[in-house]
C-alpha cells in the first residue's frame, strides 16, 4: 500500500509542478541554438508530463472535485506555457477588442489627451 501511496503522490506532484516550472522554463531568453534546443527538450517534457497526468486526473471517472481540478489546473498552466514558448505575441484579449495595459496617452486618457 505504501507503494500506491507514493505513485499517487509522484503523479500529483507531477500534475501541480508541471505546468509553472514549464512557464518559468518559457521566460528564459537564449541567444545560442545549443541552448535553445535543450531549453525546449525540457519544456517539452514538462508539458507532456503535466498535460498526460492533468488529462489522467480529470478523465478518470469517480473521482472527487479535488483531483479533477487540480487536472484542470494542470492542463491550464500547460497550455499558458505552450502559448508563452511558442505564440508570444499572439493575444486574445487583443484580438477580442479589449484593451490591456497602460495608456499611451492618445486616447484622451493621458497628457497628450487633455487639450
Amino acid at each position: 500500500m505504501e507503494s500506491l501511496a507514493l505513485i499517487v503522490a509522484i503523479l500529483f506532484f507531477l500534475a501541480i509542478f508541471c505546468g509553472p516550472t514549464a512557464i518559468l522554463i518559457a521566460k528564459i531568453k537564449t541567444n545560442s541554438l545549443v541552448t535553445l534546443f535543450i531549453k525546449r527538450i525540457f519544456h517539452g517534457l514538462f508539458i507532456t508530463l503535466g498535460t498526460l497526468v492533468g488529462a489522467q486526473w480529470l478523465l478518470i471517472p469517480g473521482l472527487p472535485i479535488a483531483p479533477r481540478l487540480i487536472g484542470i489546473t494542470s492542463l491550464c498552466t500547460c497550455y499558458i506555457a505552450i502559448r508563452n514558448e511558442y505564440f508570444p505575441a499572439f493575444k486574445i484579449l487583443k484580438r477580442l477588442g479589449i484593451k490591456t495595459g497602460r495608456s499611451n496617452g492618445k486616447d484622451g486618457h493621458g497628457p497628450e489627451g487633455q487639450h
